[in-house]
């Protein structure tokens, strides 16, 4: 099932956030850095703002725990919204839950003529996955993450075509 993020669900975000981001990212960025980012950009405070300026869906098991999430933006004057972040528990990837999540995120953005999505090169799963979804490579660059330097891969789905006249 997938349903809106409420105020109650801010914890179990935190704890989803720090354990994707410690399986995905453990050989290329120390524990610490991570941490510090999770506890900075996943801040009660911080998601509190998200909660009012972004959507996030939740994810849950049969049982009815949180499992995952995806926030992103809402369709701005041009048509465009971004896909800010996607990220399940290690336990439940690949179990059909990232599927759900962009589902649902997709029939909401289906007003949008294009749906972006930035990722950590060394990211190949959520990679792959994107591109198994449509998404097409627009783009690498290279960047600081919490002062690392990092590669990041931006991916863009058109969903509509623009009609001219």
């Amino acid at each position: 099932m997938i349903r809106q993020m409420t105020l109650d669900d801010i914890r179990d975000v935190q704890y989803i956030a720090l354990t994707s981001c410690c399986h995905t990212f453990q050989d290329y960025i120390p524990t610490e850095v991570l941490e510090a980012f999770i506890d900075r950009s996943y801040s009660d405070l911080m998601l509190r703002k998200q909660l009012e300026k972004t959507t996030i869906l939740i994810a849950m098991d049969p049982q009815m725990l949180p499992v995952g999430y995806l926030s992103h933006t809402p369709i701005d004057e041009d048509g465009e919204c971004e896909v800010t972040a996607l990220h399940v528990l290690p336990s439940h990837q690949q179990s059909g839950y990232e599927e759900m999540l962009l589902s649902a995120a997709l029939d909401k953005l289906r007003d949008a003529q294009q749906i972006d999505v930035y990722l950590d090169n060394r990211a190949d799963e959520l990679g792959n996955f994107y591109v198994d979804q449509g998404f097409l490579l627009v783009e690498s660059f290279q960047e600081l993450f919490e002062g690392l330097p990092v590669e990041t891969i931006h991916y863009s789905l058109p969903v509509k075509q623009p009609v001219y006249m």
